[in-house]
């Protein structure tokens, strides 16, 4: 491809970047033989109804992969990113597909959000406090794991002197230090393997460790390694809840392996927040969290195998540890007027459990009222 010809794809590309930008949106999808689409406010929307052939769609790929397509070609994925300008970078996902080629590109915004400006809990803020311990956040492709760590991480970088190293594939919310220092690598780029990263990582003082995902046990063990030796670490997961976390970062181990690393956790892991978006009712995409902060009895349950307690134990730690379940938070946001009841049952873990949420508020709602009532009668008589 010579330089006019890319530039000159590259130049349409920029044109529906910009689209998506003006209409707040997340994703750009371009595929082979198909018109233009986004996501936008969760939904799928037609974009420009050009359509890009297979051979216009090789040469755009060959522009956003560069030095990288002959491994693309091999491979058949490729995950990177792309600078529109100052203030706007992309998640680039390459694959193939029976038709030809498919690409997502993600906005990743240049600033920063804060925890509140995401609508967060405020009980997040204690995870910047924290000095040692393992934290993960989790949920599905797309529910903002990648933004709620990253507002963590620079609010640690905005209050405290640390050296904080992230190891990424690919690098996304870019931090400029601040109190802090930071160091962001990007695999392939930077390192060739997230495990090879974490084991230089600990000979270079870190306080705190950000790694993208575990996505193997060369990963897991060397994460559980740094945070044994005193580290605050910070990772990703795809997984629904808190037991589904636990349940599957143990079964990464060998078998002989899983009781060890079982008492580990116990005693390592201080938090893990499980993320799903949802529409709001005002149309902006609302995060709903389920919590589990570190307490003597999570770290019993993690420790006994009794991992099927551990969603009682959220429900029933929650003003003293700040634990919380997906369905009371679901319960919260529906009676903030944030999101609708009927998207609150569609996300919800249990539907029965959190129609009983709401019955039982209705009933004390009703205790209240009648109370209330009966003091006015009370006070009328009196006068």
């Amino acid at each position: 491809m010579t330089e006019v010809e890319k530039n000159n794809t590259l130049e349409k590309l920029n044109i529906w970047l910009n689209m998506l930008i003006e209409s707040n949106g997340a994703d750009l999808h371009i595929k082979s033989d198909n018109a233009i689409h986004a996501r936008i406010n969760n939904d799928i929307m037609l974009l420009s109804k050009e359509v890009l052939n297979h051979a216009t769609m090789k040469e755009l790929v060959r522009a956003l992969t560069g030095d990288k397509y002959e491994t693309f070609q091999q491979t058949k994925e490729y995950d990177g990113s792309y600078r529109l300008d100052d203030d706007h970078r992309f998640r680039v996902n390459i694959s193939m597909h029976i038709s030809g080629y498919a690409m997502a590109l993600r906005l990743i915004p240049a600033y920063i959000k804060t925890i509140e400006e995401l609508n967060l809990p405020k009980a997040l803020h204690k995870l910047a406090d924290l000095r040692r311990g393992l934290v993960l956040v989790t949920g599905t492709t797309g529910s903002g794991k990648s933004t709620t760590l990253a507002s963590i991480v620079e609010e640690i970088n905005k209050n405290y002197p640390r050296h904080i190293i992230t190891i990424e594939d690919p690098v996304e919310y870019v931090h400029t230090d601040a109190k802090s220092i930071v160091e962001q690598r990007e695999l392939g780029i930077n390192t060739h393997s997230f495990a090879n990263a974490l084991r230089a990582a600990l000979r270079e003082d870190p306080d705190v460790i950000v790694v993208g995902e575990i996505r193997d046990l060369a990963t897991a063990e060397s994460i559980l390694q740094a945070v044994n030796t005193g580290h605050l670490v910070f990772s990703t997961i795809h997984t629904l809840d808190a037991r589904e976390t636990i349940d599957r970062l143990i079964a990464i181990f060998p078998t002989k392996e899983q009781n060890r690393i079982r008492a580990t956790l116990a005693e390592t892991l201080e938090a893990v927040l499980s993320q799903r978006l949802i529409k709001g009712i005002d149309g902006k995409m609302i995060p709903a969290l389920e919590m589990m902060f570190k307490s003597p009895h999570v770290q019993e349950l993690i420790r006994t195998k009794r991992d099927h307690e551990i969603l009682d134990a959220i429900e029933s730690e929650n003003h003293m540890y700040d634990s919380i379940s997906f369905n009371h938070s679901l319960f919260d946001l529906t009676y903030a007027d944030k999101i609708s009841e009927e998207q609150a049952f569609q996300y919800a873990t249990s539907s029965a459990d959190l129609r009983l949420l709401f019955t039982m508020s209705q009933e004390y709602e009703k205790k209240v009222s009648r109370n209330t009532s009966s003091d006015r009668i009370r006070l009328k008589d009196n006068d």
